[in-house]
């Protein structure tokens, strides 16, 4: 309990860790999470969630103005996606300095935070709502902006939180094959739709090979998948 409420005194105090404390992997068992320790867990990720969009609402929007990201962000669905897209094709963006030290900023956090979820995962399991209470936020798409680097270390663990019942499949799989996109790899579980830019049309996800990717999603507990986008990878560029 008292390392848990160390933990987040440090991680309310917005300071990131020193490298002797970003602890990564440390190999503890499992424990069920007292009612005092779901309390704190669901703190810790309401601010994870806060600070996950931090700069990058003001990158994605182009504007560091409080106001008006305010006013942006109160956009119902249909209005913000008009909105992005017109300030899209506007070229409306940040001075590139800007846009720079908040994406250095941001990616700082990022690391930060990945330790600070993972080392709770890894001691209380997988934040579900059956665990935290409904309206948990998910975080998914915290784990989608890990750094690559720390997949290595992040990924047994949600395999994991996955096996044992506590994770949603979807999500594990969701989480993994973006690492592999952003890798420029085909997808392993066929959880991502793809976009295609030639016709503006969404198409189911792109792999290798069905039947390895079946085998991969029935491990994990995801029923067969049935449409596919059928990908080779370029011997050449992978070096076989």
């Amino acid at each position: 309990m008292f390392a848990l409420i160390v933990l987040i005194a440090s991680f309310t105090l917005h300071e990131p860790p020193q490298p002797a404390i970003a602890i990564t992997a440390t190999g503890v068992e499992r424990v069920e999470p007292t009612a005092l320790d779901r309390v704190h867990y669901r703190a810790v990720l309401e601010r994870i969630a806060i600070d996950d969009q931090k700069y990058r609402d003001m990158i994605s929007w182009g504007t560091t103005d409080p106001e008006e990201l305010a006013a942006l962000e109160a956009l119902d669905d249909e209005a913000h996606m008009a909105e992005w897209a017109r300030r899209r094709a506007e070229g409306i963006k940040l001075d590139p300095e800007e846009d720079k030290r908040l994406r250095a900023l941001q990616s700082e956090l990022d690391f930060y935070i990945t330790r600070v979820l993972i080392n709770l995962v890894e001691r209380f399991g997988w934040p579900s709502e059956e665990m935290l209470g409904e309206g948990t936020p998910d975080m998914t798409p915290v784990l989608i902006h890990m750094h690559n680097d720390d997949a290595e270390w992040v990924l047994p663990i949600l395999r994991r939180e996955t096996l044992a019942g506590r994770m949603e499949p979807k999500k594990y799989g969701g989480i993994y094959d973006r690492k592999l996109q952003l890798e420029g790899q085909p997808q392993l579980y066929g959880t991502v739709l793809y976009y295609d830019r030639a016709t503006s049309s969404i198409l189911p996800p792109e792999i290798v090979d069905i039947e390895a990717t079946n085998a991969a999603r029935a491990e994990i507990g995801l029923e067969p998948l049935t449409e596919y986008t059928p990908v080779e990878i370029d011997s050449a560029a992978t070096g076989n």
